[in-house]
């Protein structure tokens, strides 16, 4: 053991005089209170400081790297968790709605689901997941809980095409709640209108319209909208008025058909010949 030690002293010793000397060193800069030791004392000690927290930051950044990693994994559930969350509670409201309809209905309600939509300047529709086999036809009213969304146009055994108001191949006759006055609601390709409005019939900003009891298309009194707007009401002999409908048809995916037997209207031949009239 000895041999090995002097063995080892004899073939280092320059380095272990060395670092004899520099603690020796360092334990009297630490100890001397001279202006120019502190500062070499600061100096050395800062720039230890330093080079301590940049390795620690080179060897900390793959740790970083995978903790911000995972975060952001975090980030995306949480977000994904809380909108299933959101659109859960938006069909929980439109679905406690339309039990409120139900329940006040004494008229056969089918529930559907809206599966897809179209949207075009003239051509409002939307598809539901129901069809013959559920007992649809076409010409059957659809509802929300706001009001009317429309009447079936065409259907297959487990799917459905729906004529929006906002298509212009669809006329409803429609009803002012307060003055009882008659009109012919249509679809401009830009908005809800009643045109050829005579003049002295009495129609205000903010009625309500409803469908007409001379509906030959839809039998019930059901809400359609409210009157934004007369337009030119100084103008010729008639009145337009702009209608804001109740239904949002661009948020619509729970909705009712109503199944009304008394009705008439059996195929779209005969649903297009009432549609001339209205």
């Amino acid at each position: 053991m000895f041999r090995f030690f002097k063995y080892f002293f004899g073939e280092y010793k320059e380095y272990i005089v060395l670092i004899f000397l520099l603690i020796s060193s360092l334990s009297f800069i630490s100890v001397n209170d001279h202006e120019s030791t502190k500062n070499i004392r600061a100096f050395f000690f800062g720039t230890f400081a330093l080079v301590t927290s940049f390795a620690s930051d080179v060897l900390n950044i793959g740790d970083l790297k995978d903790q911000n990693q995972k975060l952001r994994d975090q980030n995306a559930r949480l977000m994904l968790e809380v909108n299933r969350l959101r659109e859960f509670g938006i069909a929980n409201e439109e679905l406690k709605k339309l039990l409120g309809v139900r329940d006040t209905s004494t008229h056969s309600l089918i529930y559907a689901q809206v599966i897809s939509k179209s949207f075009s300047s003239s051509q409002g529709t939307v598809t539901i997941n129901i069809g013959t086999e559920a007992g649809i036809k076409p010409g059957m009213p659809v509802i929300t809980s706001e009001g009317l969304v429309g009447i079936v146009e065409n259907c297959s055994e487990d799917f459905s095409i729906v004529q929006t108001l906002q298509n212009m191949n669809l006329r409803i006759a429609v009803l002012n709640q307060r003055s009882r006055a008659h009109g012919i609601l249509r679809w401009n390709g830009e908005f809800l209108t009643i045109t050829n409005l005579p003049k002295t019939a009495d129609v205000k900003v903010g009625d309500r319209f409803i469908v007409s009891e001379l509906s030959s298309l839809v039998m019930l009194p059901l809400p359609i909208g409210i009157v934004t707007e007369i337009v030119d009401p100084e103008k010729g002999i008639f009145n337009d008025l702009i209608i804001d409908p109740f239904v949002d048809f661009v948020k619509i995916q729970n909705l009712f058909v109503l199944n009304l037997q008394e009705r008439e209207i059996k195929n779209n031949k005969e649903l297009n010949f009432f549609n001339r009239f209205e």
